[in-house]
């Protein structure tokens, strides 16, 4: 009789999660457009900022913003405690990192930065130990996550983020050496004014549009086009938990210990295969590209076969190199274009990377609850015909290089 009880209990909760699973990612996927659409907007305004009053305001900014989304994500998890609120205060808690630029604010600062002290021939790879840095910081944060869940409550964890955040504002404003200094504007209250000026924006745009010399106008585009689709493409990653759990039965910590790997190979792809690649075959950037996209295009059609959860870790192993694009892009932006138009560049790339969701969170996610009894795999699938299409930009791209380098020859 108790194993008769204990069977029904788990078929109603498999009944209950299987009715739950589109509601809990359709306020994930709002929260994913909350965070992308709204920072891309102001991103517009912060990276032509940027150029001329500094690098480091806008990385404060965007700091702060994640500090207060982390208190606030905190206090709604104490207040649930107490009372039965909505899932839907999390998407409101969220509005802090949306409106003072979030993800694209915050790296296309970092990235400006690191141009500005870096060169030609260190860049690609000091642009990867940046983003292998920041997965090691992931990859912490994962594996502490997994094992503080069971011994302090989710309140202190986010108010722990929260401190991090704010130590890490501290060390901006108290070690960092700003790369841009602006005499002409000394007033605070000026160079705040100025972040609303629409002049930037219409800067920003005469930037990406005006003339240029072999074709570098539309290879940055093409540039920009491929880290879009990249974005585009990897939207769906916030349905990936969804289907490992429904198609492998993964719990929080299985998926967290997969994830951790994930991300672990891909830090040491970024913090060692850039540099190894570079070193031994002198490969450049653009081949690096290829190489990322190939990595990911194989990562996702693994992952839609696979039958099995270790599978899963297998096509980890063999795809080291799928989180190397960021680095490769960003480093021939800087290359082709004038340092006065960096920040603009990261800028528009990171905002069209964070824009691209208001499309692809609306098609994973309708995909996902469409196939979800019939062949859930079905959006890994489509993301492999993304990356196909990024792979023929990226031929067109190298043609264009090697006109541009006979025509400079």
């Amino acid at each position: 009789m108790k194993q008769t009880g204990a069977a029904e209990n788990e078929t109603l909760a498999s009944y209950l999660e299987q009715k739950v699973q589109p509601y809990a990612a359709t306020v994930t996927m709002t929260i994913v457009l909350l965070t992308s659409v709204v920072p891309a907007m102001v991103a517009l305004f912060l990276g032509p900022w940027s150029d001329k009053f500094g690098r480091k305001p806008v990385i404060a900014i965007a700091s702060m913003g994640y500090m207060l989304t982390e208190m606030l994500v905190a206090w709604v998890c104490y207040m649930s405690n107490y009372y039965a609120l909505s899932p839907w205060w999390y998407v409101v808690a969220n509005i802090p990192v949306s409106i003072s630029g979030g993800y694209s604010v915050f790296n296309a600062g970092l990235f400006s930065y690191m141009s500005d002290v870096t060169n030609e021939r260190n860049r690609t790879l000091r642009m990867g130990v940046l983003q292998g840095c920041t997965m090691l910081g992931v990859l912490i944060g994962l594996l502490a996550s997994s094992y503080m869940i069971d011994s302090v409550s989710a309140t202190v964890m986010f108010l722990i983020s929260a401190a991090g955040m704010f130590l890490g504002i501290v060390y901006l404003a108290l070690v960092t050496k700003e790369t841009i200094i602006n005499e002409s504007i000394r007033s605070g209250v000026d160079k705040i004014k100025a972040i609303f000026n629409i002049n930037l924006l219409l800067e920003m745009v005469h930037t990406f549009t005006k003339p240029r010399w072999n074709y570098e106008r539309a290879i940055t585009w093409l540039l920009i086009s491929v880290s879009g689709l990249v974005e585009f493409a990897i939207a769906g990653r916030q349905l990936f938990f969804l289907y490992t759990r429904r198609q492998f039965g993964w719990d929080a910590v299985t998926y967290g210990f997969w994830l951790s790997a994930e991300l672990g190979l891909i830090m040491m792809g970024n913090l060692f295969g850039i540099g190894l690649l570079k070193k031994l075959f002198n490969i450049s950037d653009l081949s690096l590209l290829a190489i990322s996209t190939m990595n990911q295009l194989g990562d996702y059609l693994i992952k839609g076969f696979a039958q099995e959860g270790w599978q899963l870790y297998l096509t980890t192993l063999m795809t080291p190199l799928k989180g190397v694009d960021g680095a490769a892009i960003r480093s021939m932006l800087s290359s082709i274009l004038p340092k006065d138009d960096i920040g603009k560049s990261y800028s528009m790339d990171l905002s069209v990377k964070a824009i691209t969701p208001l499309i692809s969170v609306f098609l994973f996610t309708s995909i996902y609850n469409r196939t979800i009894d019939s062949l859930p795999s079905t959006y890994l699938f489509v993301t492999c015909g993304i990356f196909g299409i990024n792979l023929l930009l990226i031929g067109i791209c190298r043609h264009l290089l090697r006109k541009r380098h006979r025509a400079n020859a």
